[in-house]
């Protein structure tokens, strides 16, 4: 029996947020023990990278708490490789994101890691980078991110996609650090 694809804009699936703006949090904001910053640059493959990660204080994330980052949520580069994204797993919950990155939080219609690896796809990926603005840097707003269109079956068939490529994914990481450790 095949299974039903639904497609919707990505605006009636999600929040979109961007980070906050250069005004509202400056590089001396920055403190040496607080509350991590995910910035363009800390974008990995599924996990963020956690080298040279800014921090602010606490008062400062309570200033700024609509950029506090939520289990489920994914993280788009807002400029240059407007395709990157990565997936805020547990161990991320509570961080926050910077003004040049947008971060799109699922409504429950769509499963949270369905979607990141529905945003790995090369189609989505093209597609994303020809809606970017900008001859020099490429730029994506929440109005264009709003307008990708999500194809998705139901939630069930969404969670166990899901868990096969989380599977996948886990198992290439651990060869990764096997790999390493046997170069080491």
């Amino acid at each position: 029996m095949k299974s039903e694809f639904t497609t919707k804009p990505l605006s009636a699936l999600a929040d979109i947020q961007t980070g906050p703006f250069g005004s509202q949090l400056h590089k001396e904001d920055y403190v040496q023990n607080g509350t991590p910053i995910v910035t363009v640059e800390h974008l990995g493959q599924k996990r963020f990278t956690e080298k040279n990660l800014p921090c602010v204080s606490e008062i400062d994330k309570e200033r700024l708490n609509k950029y506090i980052l939520r289990e489920g949520d994914v993280v788009f580069s807002r400029v240059g490789s407007v395709d990157r994204c990565s997936y805020v797993s547990r161990e991320y919950n509570g961080w926050m994101f910077s003004g040049r990155c947008l971060r799109v939080r699922p409504c429950i219609e769509i499963d949270s890691q369905y979607l990141y690896y529905y945003f790995t796809l090369e189609s989505t990926k093209q597609f994303v980078r020809g809606i970017a603005t900008g001859a020099t840097m490429p730029s994506i707003n929440t109005k264009f991110m709003g307008e990708v269109p999500i194809a998705y079956p139901p939630i069930d068939e969404q969670r166990k996609i899901a868990t096969v490529l989380s599977a996948l994914d886990n198992k290439i990481e651990l060869n990764d650090k096997i790999n390493k450790n046997l170069a080491a």
